[in-house]
């Protein structure tokens, strides 16, 4: 901040007060009660004249807009000019002069636009400054814009560590890392915000030049992702990042591991199943998967986890014998995925929880299957579960005929939650067969009249195909047909993806489309 002409009057005034010489080329001294003036040179570093060159005064006098003044020993204002009395008082008006030299601290003399001081005494933004990480640690960038020290910019992301490594372009704050894509060249630990070690990855490139005896760095890939999986070493989270190529299944997760298997690169990671499952977690094994296409085991299922935790992004699961997924014990996150053309099911979950967003739950279940389809989600054990934003479509369990959700005639009481979703059974309308609660709102379910029912929508079964239709290009995918009844069904809450499966931003102030996906306004 600059001196205002306020400021520098009154400072002018207190050198004329003293009998010295003053700025300009005149100068006025006052004898008694006569006045005279005359050309009197200002001596440099005096009171009321220029600074030296260096920005330094005479005695205890401070530079301040280049000019010299006298500065109160016990005051943090600057000494000024009594207009009535015409003696020197101690100001407190800090709103204007420059600052005493603090090692770039920030100085209350300095106001918002410049408020850090130099080594010089002047006030200045962050770029005057030699270290923002001198000031506070918690905001070691420089902002140029706003000239402030913040967290972090786009060009400065060192402040961002730990459980919150990721920059926020608007608020320049860290925050933990949601989503794969935001950890670069590793994964994101979702249950925790970190990141995983970049420097720790395992890089697989089944389709390219590549060595299952090589580093399995970035440019000596791996041929497997089971030479991956033998590398993990339980207390190190491990990053696998996975090139486009067909891989074999039968993989195995060892126990007590944290681990994150995430397609890098345009094209399909596809992972052929074989044995009990396509890819199995050891117990308490926490794991990622993203970006993945597990399909074809036509013995078992696709994923096992035991007693663990299972987060499953951006992936397609799909023709298993068994089950899609298999949770015992296991908490289970499945986000933007597609379970499709299980026999069995296409999740089972006993005894765990299991939240799904945006994701396609769809022809799951065969009558003819001697395993006994139990539908598209089948909980058992006590489960929990909570779907939101998700379509199920063509699912068959042999209880009901052709249920969404069905729950195990166990001890357990399994509760269900279905909100802004889509759950049209393969045949009938006995949406689920759970005792335990259900939640249903906001959502188009299988009924059998076709009647709305308080704030959701009932359809019968003959109207299924004209509100929603399978998507050619993407096994598992049924879109609601635009300009049906659907539109309007859903309503967003606070904490609800504000995107749908494949990105599209979804409405959040008004009513829209249930299920996965969000039609093209």
């Amino acid at each position: 901040m600059r001196l205002s002409p306020a400021h520098v009057a009154l400072w002018l005034g207190f050198g004329v007060s003293l009998g010295v010489a003053c700025t300009g080329p005149t100068a006025t001294t006052t004898e008694g009660d006569d006045t005279t003036t005359g050309d009197t040179e200002c001596l440099v570093g005096s009171v009321g004249c220029q600074c030296t060159p260096g920005g330094t005064c005479d005695g205890n006098l401070v530079c301040a807009s280049k000019i010299c003044v006298p500065l109160d020993d016990t005051s943090t204002g600057v000494t000024t000019t009594d207009t009535d009395t015409g003696q020197p008082t101690a100001g407190t008006d800090t709103s204007a002069g420059e600052c005493e030299p603090a090692n770039g601290q920030p100085n209350a003399v300095c106001g918002s636009d410049e408020p850090y001081c130099s080594t010089l005494g002047e006030c200045v933004p962050c770029s005057g400054i030699a270290s923002c990480a001198a000031v506070d640690p918690a905001t070691p960038a420089c902002d140029a814009v706003s000239g402030l020290c913040v967290a972090c910019t786009e060009d400065d992301t060192s402040g961002c560590t730990g459980t919150t490594p990721v920059c926020h372009p608007e608020t320049q704050t860290c925050h933990a890392c949601t989503s794969h894509d935001e950890c670069s060249g590793a994964a994101c630990d979702i249950a925790t915000g970190a990141c995983f070690p970049a420097d720790g990855a395992l890089w697989v490139d089944g389709a390219g030049d590549c060595d299952d005896a090589a580093s399995g760095s970035e440019a000596e890939p791996l041929c497997t992702i089971a030479e991956a999986l033998s590398r993990v070493v339980a207390a190190d989270p491990q990053a696998i990042l996975v090139r486009p190529a067909v891989y074999d299944g039968a993989l195995v997760v060892p126990e007590s591991s944290v681990v994150a298997i995430v397609r890098a690169g345009a094209g399909a990671v596809e992972i052929l199943g074989n044995g009990d499952a396509t890819l199995g977690l050891g117990n308490q094994a926490r794991v990622y998967l993203d970006g993945l296409e597990l399909r074809g085991n036509d013995v078992g299922s696709g994923v096992v986890c035991d007693g663990g935790e299972l987060w499953i992004d951006r992936s397609l699961i799909r023709q298993h014998h068994v089950s899609g997924v298999s949770a015992v014990g296991c908490d289970v996150q499945v986000r933007a995925s597609a379970l499709n053309k299980n026999l069995g099911e296409g999740l089972f979950v006993s005894g765990g929880a299991v939240r799904l967003e945006n994701t396609f739950i769809t022809e799951n279940g065969d009558k003819a299957n001697a395993d006994n389809p139990r539908g598209g989600l089948a909980l058992a054990g006590g489960a929990t579960a909570t779907l939101v934003y998700v379509t199920l479509v063509g699912n068959n369990a042999y209880t009901g005929g052709g249920l969404s959700v069905e729950c195990e005639p166990d001890p357990g009481v399994e509760s269900v939650s279905l909100r802004n979703s889509i759950a049209f059974n393969a045949v009938g309308y006995s949406t689920f067969n759970c005792e335990g609660v259900e939640v249903v709102s906001h959502t188009a379910y299988s009924a059998a009249t076709d009647e709305p029912d308080d704030d959701n929508l009932g359809v019968a079964t003959a109207e299924v195909p004209m509100l929603v239709g399978a998507d050619a290009a993407i096994p598992g995918v049924y879109r609601p047909v635009p300009g049906t009844k659907l539109d309007g069904v859903a309503m967003f809450e606070g904490g609800d993806p504000d995107v749908d499966f494949e990105g599209d931003p979804r409405p959040t102030d008004e009513p829209s489309f249930p299920g996965a996906d969000q039609p093209p306004p």
